[in-house]
């Protein structure tokens, strides 16, 4: 038993999800690696997908993308914001950097740069987000042009972002007319919420369906945080627990004190959200504090019980849906230092 919080990450189910996920799409995959593997850590998980034959690892800035040459990555890494003109020379120096085309601007100064080697691009259409892309023909079609007057740049994709499944007709509709415009060998619009219902493209940008959360059958979550107890106390009726004497016990009661709390990204908004331990769920009672949490517990724990956070059978999406959120900020607000690589 580790006799500390930690965070298991299961290799093998990570490739389970990567072929499931080309199964049933029918296309390739451009795995979403960005904000450091959605705080799982970006360096095995990387590297693991690189082994598996990804072609295309997907990090949201060139900050990103370093720590990923710093490592070793030698598969494609396109940066899906835009790269600033004074980051070119860095550029040159790795051939295997894909850049976003996100707006004119973009096109002329990629195209006035003296680039060193040939430089893959690929091009975001914003058919609905309103966050990046272009957003009309006209640009566009001036852009491609552009692009065009110099050798050394190659277009080789075409890519939008859906905002939501109800969307996707919508903006697959806005998307169409841009394929047609040039012989782009690499589409991408759908993601882990829309690959089973777009046929559009031949590669697929995928982040959350990769790590798992519960929601699909074909899928597993990667992930399983736990610990056992710091302590296990009996506390008597009348007395109370916590900051600010949140919870008062009406009765004798046994509390397990959990080494986690809102400074490893379980929140003060989580109280009351259970945990796991002997396969049954217990709630956690008062204020979650910054490092420790309060589980109201039975005489079956003790300080060898191992209580889960959150693992495949209890998954992230059991805690997104009590937050109102989305399993990605759970993902990403997660904050466990010892983290486990299950190969």
């Amino acid at each position: 038993m580790i006799n500390l919080l930690y965070q298991e990450i299961n290799l093998k189910q990570l490739a389970a999800n990567y072929e499931a996920i080309k199964r049933k799409s029918k296309k390739d995959i451009i795995a979403v690696v960005k904000s450091r593997c959605y705080g799982l850590g970006d360096r095995q998980i990387p590297k693991y997908l690189e082994a598996l034959g990804c072609r295309i690892l997907a990090v949201v800035d060139i900050f990103e993308a370093s720590r990923l040459f710093e490592e070793g990555i030698r598969t494609g890494i396109l940066v899906l914001n835009s790269v600033d003109y004074d980051a070119y020379a860095y550029v040159n120096e790795f051939p295997n950097l894909i850049l976003s085309v996100n707006s004119l601007q973009d096109a002329r100064q990629l195209a006035d740069y003296r680039f060193d080697r040939t430089i893959k691009l690929h091009i975001q259409i914003d058919t609905g987000m309103n966050r990046l892309g272009f957003t009309n023909m006209t640009n566009y079609l001036e852009a491609l042009d552009i692009l065009q007057t110099n050798p050394n740049l190659r277009i080789e994709g075409i890519y939008t972002h859906f905002s939501s499944p109800e969307n996707r007709a919508l903006q697959e509709s806005r998307f169409l007319p841009y394929l047609e415009v040039y012989p782009y060998l690499m589409v991408h619009c759908a993601a882990s919420s829309t690959y089973e219902h777009s046929a559009i493209g031949n590669f697929v940008r995928v982040g959350l369906d990769l790590y798992g959360d519960g929601r699909k059958d074909h899928l597993k979550q990667i992930v399983k945080i736990a610990c056992p107890p710091l302590a296990v106390n009996r506390v008597l009726a009348g007395e109370t627990i916590g900051y600010d004497q949140d919870y008062l016990a009406k009765e004798d009661v046994i509390v397990a004190v959990l080494p986690i709390g809102y400074s490893n990204g379980f929140r003060r908004s989580l109280g009351g959200f259970p945990v796991m331990a002997n396969s049954r769920k217990y709630p956690t009672i008062g204020k979650v504090c910054m490092n420790h949490l309060y589980v109201l517990a039975d005489e079956s724990v003790n300080v060898n019980t191992e209580f889960i956070i959150t693992s495949a059978e209890f998954p992230i999406r059991e805690m997104a849906d009590f937050l109102k959120t989305t399993p990605h900020e759970i993902y990403c607000m997660m904050n466990i230092d010892n983290k486990i690589y299950l190969k």
